[in-house]
């Protein structure tokens, strides 16, 4: 039977577009329905009430969570059992550090114990963040829906945006086969007034048909991992473009936004550049306000501050997802509180600086260069897979290190082939070597690409 995506492969670019637009009829209603005005109506008044009120609603979201998982989810149900810890004495959110700190391994290693009882309708989802490490994850739509009406409450509109405006986005779905080198490199998903460019095939060469592209579409907003966007900022200021894509606000995530990075997309763009950080697995959402203050949203999610060897660590509680609730979840990111309130005058906490995992980038014969968050996405689906590893010395080759997992197969390398060609084409020859533990950086810190080709254009590497 012919899955979707090959049928897709197939299709002409014009079925294309039309099913690209079709996947984006359907997003529009399992996201913007149902709860999501109420819950952006709600962000958006929360963003200015009383730091007391902010307070007592994130115990309040975190008790219910607590008594929930203590009730439905196996893991916690043994663990409060064990530890004799009972959500009814949770006040504060310091109440948490009775708790152990809850690793991706072990969730992994056990998944359906994270799950609960009694279920609704969930949403799979897999992420891996820049580690190559992949998490089966789940989600409720209510889950979902508040996702995005963060989104929308404490990004876009924060970013003087809104749903439905003209959006330009670079994120990490392979829309365009790796090997055509010939175009179009993006397509129209007509639902979400987008066009979607591929950040696959960024090279020096097809560089200025991005941006003939983006001047046809002027979007209102361009969003999108920071190492594609600055790939094309820098493109601009190289050969005098500043001027031919004007968008209102660039939004990026995904990727660390160096201070020189914000500054070559904001130079190119004419625009402010906003920041924002979330996983995948719905536990964090900071975000960028418009006078440069990042914003912890409450609501979301519980973030603590714990020491590590490389700084401070975000350790994370989601408040929002009983698909999949994960408590005290390390995320391996740093970050540092601010010592003062923003000057915009909302009250929600802020950080000083905020910095996710500083990555290397691949290159490809073509001369494209691809970020961790993209790259992160080809090994998330790989049945049986631990760990991953790339290594690059040389743009016509890279080294892929498997730390797997039990029962990894034969079958599962070929399939994790199959998702890196995808990205990177077949004229990048790649080898792979399966290693019993994956090495860590000095700090102990995973890394998803290694490369001594160049510098990352986006500064994080």
């Amino acid at each position: 039977m012919v899955s979707l995506a090959e049928l897709y492969g197939r299709a002409p670019v014009p079925l294309q577009n039309a099913m690209a637009t079709g996947y984006g009829v359907r997003e529009l209603s399992r996201r913007y329905t149902g709860s999501f005005r109420r819950v952006v109506a709600e962000l958006e008044r929360h963003q200015w009430a009383d730091p007391e009120e902010l307070r007592a609603d994130q115990v309040q979201r975190l008790r219910e969570l607590l008594t929930w998982c203590g009730r439905e989810v196996p893991h916690y149900r043994d663990q409060f059992r064990d530890l004799g810890f009972s959500p009814r004495d949770v006040h504060d959110v310091a109440d948490l550090a009775a708790l152990p700190l809850l690793e991706k391994e072990e969730v992994r290693a056990e998944p359906e114990r994270f799950l609960p009882d009694h279920r609704e309708r969930l949403v799979a989802q897999t992420t891996g963040g820049t580690t190559g490490t992949p998490l089966r994850y789940w989600a409720t739509l209510d889950a979902v829906r508040f996702n995005y009406a963060t989104y929308e409450a404490r990004s876009r509109r924060w970013a003087g945006v809104r749903l439905g405006v003209r959006m330009a986005s670079l994120h990490g779905q392979p829309i365009v086969p790796a090997d055509d080198q010939d175009g179009p490199f993006w397509r129209h998903n007509y639902a979400f007034n987008q066009l979607y460019l591929s950040v696959y095939h960024l090279n020096p060469t097809t560089l200025p048909a991005y941006v003939d592209a983006l001047e046809r579409f002027a979007p209102r907003v361009v969003v999108g991992y920071m190492s594609a966007v600055h790939r094309i900022a820098t493109h601009l200021l190289e050969t005098g473009g500043q001027g031919r894509v004007l968008p209102s606000a660039v939004m990026v995530s995904s990727e660390t936004l160096t201070p020189a990075a914000r500054h070559d997309i904001e130079s190119a763009f004419g625009c402010r550049v906003f920041n924002g950080y979330s996983l995948g697995e719905l536990v964090a959402y900071v975000s960028e306000c418009p006078l440069g203050g990042l914003h912890v949203s409450t609501e979301y999610g519980v973030l603590e501050l714990e020491d590590a060897a490389v700084g401070r660590e975000i350790v994370a509680t989601g408040l929002i997802n009983k698909g999949m609730p994960l408590v005290r979840y390390r995320t391996g990111d740093l970050a540092e509180a601010a010592t003062e309130p923003c000057r915009c005058g909302r009250t929600l906490p802020v950080f000083a600086s905020l910095q996710g995992r500083a990555d290397d980038v691949v290159h490809t014969p073509e001369g494209a260069v691809v970020g961790p968050a993209p790259m992160s996405l080809a090994f998330q689906r790989v049945p049986r897979l631990r760990r991953a590893q790339v290594h690059q010395d040389d743009p016509a080759s890279m080294r892929v290190l498997i730390e797997p997992a039990d029962g990894f197969t034969d079958d599962d390398q070929a399939f994790l082939d199959a998702e890196l060609r995808k990205r990177l084409g077949t004229a990048l020859r790649i080898d792979y070597e399966r290693v019993d533990a994956m090495p860590r950086t000095s700090g102990g810190k995973e890394r998803l690409i290694v490369s001594t080709v160049g510098r990352d254009p986006g500064g994080s590497g």
